[in-house]
């Protein structure tokens, strides 16, 4: 053995021993073992990685509207008037913080073969309509609708009976979007007389029509307000929105069906919304008939003191500034309620809306 190897060999074992004594005394480089070597405490290195825009070039990208959302995709119609299959992938979802909704604008990438198209971002929303997620996920809100002109309700004015909920929650919904609220009574042919409740709501709407589906009366009226503008267009299952819809939009066959019998209720045949164009101009996003309409940024007291119809020239009056009209002392909503003034459905709608905000 030459002296290069004896002096490597020394080198090996000094090493070895510091070794031991390092791991005797837990400390090495003056830290902790358990510092120097462990993960814990320090933060991991993470990827920064590009915006998903960033990996399509310009000639692969498209813009588009939305016309109907399914699960992992969306049918959407390029400026061009072509429509295609595109999906949204979960980079593109946690980029734009939500969903793509019917009516949105969105940007589209197209895959270098050129036969998949990919949702890479969504431009600015002017307005939604919302609402609450299923049972597992209530707290969750989900957008039934983007960018609209007006929202549209059709209710019954028999067979199913007048819903006030669902309307009111429609008319909350409007007002807070300062959008147009029409309203769509539809059966009008099987009713002489409209009750004190339903003409209190009336003169809440902007529009009114009358309409009936099967004997095709008010139809042309409401296709003049409808022109030229995106409607949301709802209503509960049962009263003929979607028989309205295939009068208002030729081909679109929509099914309908007949109101139960045993409980008077309407089963769902709208199962998805979807953007429907108007030969006249404008289009309306049919959504299916919803139990529920989620009221963005609304607590008690805001639903309270704006409520529609509660208050003259809509100015809040009651005594106490937090009054929520139940059993409060001097409430103003409770007076009008007592003179007639504002009915027990309405009050009933609004307490069932309240009930729903956890008051």
């Amino acid at each position: 053995m030459n002296d290069e190897q004896k002096a490597k060999r020394r080198q090996w074992r000094e090493k070895r021993v510091n070794a031991m004594q390092s791991m005797q005394s837990g400390v090495l480089d003056h830290l902790p073992l358990k510092e120097r070597w462990s993960r814990e405490n320090k933060e991991a290195k993470r990827k920064k990685l590009k915006p998903l825009e960033e990996n399509f070039l310009n000639e692969q990208k498209e813009k588009g509207l939305v016309l109907s959302v399914h699960r992992r995709s969306c049918q959407v119609r390029l400026q061009n008037g072509r429509e295609i299959k595109a999906f949204y992938l979960a980079k593109s979802v946690d980029e734009a913080k939500e969903f793509p909704a019917v009516g949105d604008f969105a940007n589209i990438g197209k895959s270098e073969a050129g036969n998949e198209n990919f949702i890479i971002g969504l431009m600015p929303r002017k307005n939604v309509l919302t609402r609450p997620g299923p049972r597992s996920r209530e707290n969750q809100t989900l957008v039934q609708a983007a960018n609209i002109d007006q929202v549209a309700i059709v209710m019954s004015l028999e067979n199913p009976p007048f819903n006030f909920g669902f309307a009111d929650r429609f008319l909350l919904a409007a007002n807070f979007n300062n959008l147009p609220f029409l309203l769509v009574l539809n059966k009008c042919d099987l009713i002489k007389n409209i009750s004190r409740e339903i003409q209190e709501f009336i003169e809440l709407a902007d529009n009114t029509i009358f309409t009936s589906a099967e004997k095709k009366i008010g139809i042309e009226e409401l296709r003049k307000k409808l022109r030229g503008k995106i409607s949301v267009f709802s209503g509960q299952s049962g009263v003929g929105k979607s028989s309205l819809v295939n009068q208002l939009v030729p081909g679109a066959s929509q099914n309908v069906s007949e109101v139960r019998k045993k409980d008077g209720k309407g089963r769902h045949t709208t199962v998805a919304s979807s953007y429907l164009d108007l030969p006249q101009g404008g289009a309306v996003i049919d959504t299916p008939g919803i139990r529920a309409l989620g009221i963005m940024n609304l607590n008690a007291d805001d639903l309270a003191r704006c409520f529609p119809g509660f208050f003259e020239k809509d100015l809040f009056d009651c005594k106490f500034k937090d009054c929520k009209h139940q059993s409060e002392p001097d409430c103003a909503v409770q007076k009008r309620m007592q003179r007639g003034l504002i009915s027990k459905a309405r009050y009933k709608s609004y307490l069932r809306i309240l009930e729903g905000l956890g008051e």
